[in-house]
């Protein structure tokens, strides 16, 4: 355990700035001293490293937390995008070292011009925000990542480790999942248009784990028992996707 001194010193972060993170709910201290003093486990302090790694790439608060908020091999999808933007960024740093001491050798080549085009890192960024966008803003998955929809109580974080799934391709997936059902809303939840959606919903449930039709109804009842926290950025979405799975799966 290390104090909230201690954490300062090790982070940069000042303590002020850490008693924030516990209001807002982003960092609270693993435990509190009779004293009133914060005190940090190792699991605090790998959420603290994550907070500062997105920080770093210019995430506000709130998206943060959303962040933090997907199962851990969402998490890690979204690091290792991260990580193939930082080893691009690192490569084209070194051509411009290699450069510099050309030139100071008195040394040019027209082709020293390429170190400052970064229209190969803007694509991967923009490919990877794209994705990283929609985890965020509609934070439509997380009834799901919630809760235990399979027998034996098999969560999707737990079946994205078996079934080793590319969380890339699920990504994508959920996108036009998200999408479907956000048009379809406009038709109505007897729609072919909401057909088609759940249609495509509960394949990109069964791409993660089994699931029956007694399964797939728990996930519709998950999105109603989140309304609340998904009407915040969709409203009416959770209640549209449990009408929809039930008008066709009774």
């Amino acid at each position: 355990m290390k104090s909230v001194n201690e954490v300062s010193k090790l982070s940069g972060v000042s303590r002020r700035t850490l008693q924030y993170y516990d209001e807002i709910g982003l960092l609270p201290p693993s435990a509190v001293k009779t004293s009133g003093y914060r005190q940090y486990d190792e699991e605090s302090l790998r959420r603290l490293w994550s907070i500062l790694f997105y920080k770093e790439l210019g995430f506000s608060l709130e998206e943060i937390r959303l962040l933090l908020e997907n199962s851990k091999e969402m998490k890690k999808e979204l690091m290792r995008q991260h990580k193939q933007i930082l080893l691009e960024k690192q490569s084209q740093l070194q051509k411009l070292l290699l450069s510099v001491d050309r030139i100071l050798n008195d040394e040019f080549d027209i082709s020293m011009l390429r170190d400052f085009d970064k229209n190969r890192l803007e694509t991967i960024k923009k490919t990877y925000a794209n994705e990283i966008q929609v985890l965020i803003e509609s934070g439509f998955f997380l009834p799901v990542v919630k809760s235990d929809i399979a027998s034996g109580g098999v969560s999707i974080e737990n079946a994205s480790k078996i079934m080793n799934v590319d969380l890339g391709k699920i990504i994508v997936l959920g996108k036009k999942v998200f999408e479907e059902f956000c048009n379809a809303m406009k038709e109505g939840p007897d729609s072919l248009e909401a057909k088609e959606a759940v249609a495509d919903f509960r394949e990109f449930i069964s791409i993660l784990i089994p699931c029956d039709d007694t399964a797939f109804r728990k996930i519709a009842q998950a999105y109603l028992n989140n309304k609340e926290e998904l009407d915040k950025k969709t409203p009416g979405l959770a209640e549209f996707v449990y009408e929809a799975i039930l008008h066709v799966y009774q």
